[in-house]
């Protein structure tokens, strides 16, 4: 019962990972607004996300590992759990050595005052964004395929 409700658990926190880096593919890239139009919208989206997203973002990887360690013996579950938690800590190395750096000097910004480099900035964060989309939905994949190739328990009788 335990490791079904961890990997649970683990699918819900890598697909909301997953679903908030699609979503910011679909309508939060910076090249379609304005430089102010996307600072002040980013600076009131940052402050309500940033707690749920680091729960989900660093949750996700943290139980996929604690899942592949409890279906050890089920191999084709425990290495999909492992690649899991490998993309999982891909985007979440990724969030924490560029895009929170970016994120707080963003925050600093008067959107009617951008200093001269801001696109740089933009466009650095942009890309890495990318990547980390393409981890966490590699990640949510992953941990979707293992109750489907997982062994089936034992009856009780």
């Amino acid at each position: 019962m335990l490791r079904n409700v961890m990997l649970f658990l683990t699918s819900v926190l890598v697909a909301l990972t997953a679903g908030r880096a699609f979503w910011v593919w679909l309508g939060e890239n910076p090249a379609n607004l304005s430089g102010a139009t996307y600072v002040e919208f980013f600076q009131v989206l940052d402050r309500g996300i940033a707690i749920p997203i680091a729960v989900t973002g660093m949750g996700g990887p943290m139980l996929a590992g604690i899942s592949a360690f409890l279906f050890r013996r089920d191999r084709p579950v425990f290495y999909l759990l492992v690649a899991t938690c490998a993309c999982g800590l891909v985007a979440t190395l990724i969030t924490i050595n560029v895009h929170l750096p970016i994120n707080a000097r963003i925050a600093t910004w008067d959107p009617a005052a951008l200093p001269p480099n801001y696109r740089e900035y933009l466009d650095r964060w942009w890309s890495w964004q990318q990547v980390r989309l393409v981890a966490v939905f590699a990640a949510m994949c992953l941990v979707l395929v293992a109750p489907l190739v997982r062994k089936e328990a034992p009856q009780r009788s």
